[in-house]
């Protein structure tokens, strides 16, 4: 009678426990994964974005391939800033600011990520990215933006440039470069044995930007750029222009200078 009793106890407790259970995973949504909201429901591995599915693709993409939690709206502007974060206020998402690249960081449920990126693309037209190799820091936090101070790098304040320096840019500042060394008379070298003092004289048919830098995430504004040039050289009493042009490669730095609102050279 005693072990029967024994036994009715440790079956009672058994079932209170699986009771409790069930009533723990009851609660929630019972999944644990991100709430639902008014616009958002979060259906297994699938979002729905006010009535639009969003499914998890299947990716052959090794695992640590995609950023975690955080997804990189890289079109720019103040439009673009603006109706992301309007988005993220209605779906319940936190804006984490702008990266100096201009870009806009967001923060969403893990493992929907790529489902998000998709919503943002179609919904708003604007291009995303989860690649972590373009995991960028933000530099201006969504407290800041949202009391107006800070703006997208190069985007909104007045003299600012809109992007890196053009194949103009490139092209006047080197040929200011050599004009300025033809004002100051060329270039002194020593050369020969006895040090004699040659002056070197240079003259800029061409010159193509081949790619531009920035040098710091700092300064945003500062660049090296590289460019393509078609010269005339030569030495003593000469006219570098009525020689026969020759390729050169050359490194050029440059600055915004926000007086002229222009690029200037660095």
């Amino acid at each position: 009678m005693m072990h029967s009793t024994r036994m009715a106890a440790r079956a009672g407790r058994a079932l209170g426990w699986v009771m409790a259970l069930v009533s723990l995973a009851g609660c929630g949504g019972g999944s644990g994964g991100p709430a639902d909201s008014e616009f958002v429901d979060y259906d297994g591995s699938t979002l729905v974005v006010e009535g639009t599915p969003y499914p998890r693709q299947a990716s052959l993409d090794p695992p640590g391939q995609i950023m975690r939690g955080r997804i990189v709206v890289l079109s720019r502007g103040s439009e673009v800033v603006g109706s992301v974060r309007d988005r993220a206020q209605r779906y319940g998402l936190a804006l984490e600011g702008l990266s100096s690249e201009g870009w806009t960081l967001v923060r969403v449920p893990e493992g929907f990520e790529e489902q998000w990126a998709q919503a943002f693309s179609i919904s708003s037209g604007v291009d995303t990215t989860t690649d972590s190799a373009q995991s960028p820091i933000a530099v201006a936090l969504a407290a800041q933006l949202d009391a107006g101070d800070a703006h997208p790098p190069g985007t909104e304040a007045a003299g600012e440039p809109q992007a890196e320096p053009s194949d103009a840019d490139v092209r006047r500042i080197v040929m200011e470069r050599y004009e300025r060394l033809e004002e100051a008379g060329g270039l002194p070298l020593a050369s020969g044995e006895n040090g004699q003092q040659l002056v070197l004289y240079g003259h800029v048919f061409e010159a193509r930007k081949r790619s531009c830098r920035k040098l710091a995430a700092s300064s945003p504004f500062d660049w090296e750029c590289t460019a393509d040039l078609m010269m005339g050289i030569c030495a003593g009493d000469c006219d570098p222009a009525a020689e026969e042009p020759a390729s050169k490669g050359e490194r050029v730095s440059i600055r915004w200078d926000a007086g002229q609102e222009r690029y200037v050279g660095g």
